[in-house]
């Protein structure tokens, strides 16, 4: 009873990957990007790595106290020394101001990801490998992949992908009595990273906006390319999202011109799309799932309230939960 399926390699995925490999676990982690990260990825581009998801993190509990610390003594993350401002508009009137706080702020070096990468090093990843079905005979899994590829021999499956991705895949599953993802847990976000000339007040700006929740300057984080990133807000990106990325650079030309007051050239990098990004705030975590009548286990940051560091909590509270049940099976044989 020691083999895992983990299907998501985002730090849920991979810190319950880490986990479980410490306590014996023979673990493989399956996802459909191109590589580890989720919504911590950053895009490599000529110039450097841009960070269009999770723009840093922090550390409040004693657990991700500790592993921000490992990351930082291996050089995988460091603190970022931004300045803070706030951007107000009503839609017609904008103002910047500085905001300086004393919150401490981490980023993964040489990209977001890297934290994530550092978790897996060691333990078997598949990427660009989308999983669109489990299938159990008696106690083993197997999981089908999109062009037909099986993978067998498991005894847990992980689930951490967004709410509505695992409810599909249970239903694909012949499952769909197990799972039913709550509605709207997860809210969509377009992100734009366009050069500017001329700076502005703050490296991370909060945004109280119709259209943005914030905009990062990419220039304080080494490795970067020296972008604006743009994050726009939950309401405007779903009344707006199948828009093509031309809209969103005109977007962000607007605001650049009009709300931060800046005068040159613009130039386009480019825009991506995050149908599953920021946790509703209205939504009551629900806590990970366990299935143990099946060796299911679903979790991931929305079933803490979002933030990267409730996603690698909810790595540690699955990893938990299956090491947990499988004591309990020894146990009871």
């Amino acid at each position: 009873m020691n083999t895992v399926a983990i299907i998501g390699a985002g730090l849920c995925g991979a810190t319950a990957a880490a986990k479980l490999v410490q306590a014996g676990f023979e673990v493989t982690v399956f996802d459909k990007g191109r590589s580890a990260g989720g919504r911590m990825s950053s895009k490599r581009t000529g110039s450097g790595y841009l960070d269009m998801g999770a723009q840093y993190f922090t550390a409040r509990s004693a657990d991700f106290q500790h592993q921000v610390q490992l990351w930082l003594e291996a050089g995988c993350a460091q603190e970022w020394s931004c300045s803070t401002a706030s951007l107000a508009s009503d839609g017609v009137s904008a103002s910047l101001q500085a905001s300086p706080d004393q919150q401490t702020r981490f980023i993964g070096v040489p990209s977001q990801q890297s934290p994530v990468k550092f978790l897996l090093a060691d333990i078997p990843l598949r990427t660009g490998c989308r999983i669109e079905k489990l299938h159990r005979v008696e106690t083993e899994w197997t999981l089908t992949s999109d062009n037909g590829e099986q993978y067998s021999g498991f005894d847990h499956i992980v689930l951490t992908m967004p709410p509505v991705q695992t409810e599909h895949l249970l239903a694909q599953s012949g499952l769909s009595e197990l799972f039913v993802a709550p509605t709207s847990v997860l809210e969509p976000c377009w992100a734009v990273a366009v050069q500017a000339e001329g700076a502005v007040p703050g490296h991370a700006i909060f945004c109280e906006h119709p259209r943005l929740r914030f905009i990062s300057h990419q220039e304080s984080k080494p490795g970067r390319k020296s972008c604006y990133v743009l994050h726009f807000n939950a309401t405007f990106s779903q009344d707006n999202l199948e828009q093509a990325a031309e809209f969103w650079f005109n977007e962000a030309r607007d605001i650049l011109s009009n709300d931060l007051g800046l005068e040159g050239a613009v130039e386009d990098v480019v825009a991506h799309r995050w149908l599953y990004a920021s946790q509703n705030d209205e939504w009551t975590p629900s806590g990970l799932v366990s299935l143990p009548e099946h060796n299911i286990w679903i979790g991931g940051d929305w079933s803490l309230g979002g933030t990267v560091e409730n996603a690698y909590l909810s790595g540690l509270n699955l990893a938990t939960a299956v090491i947990g049940n499988n004591s309990a099976i020894a146990a009871s044989e």
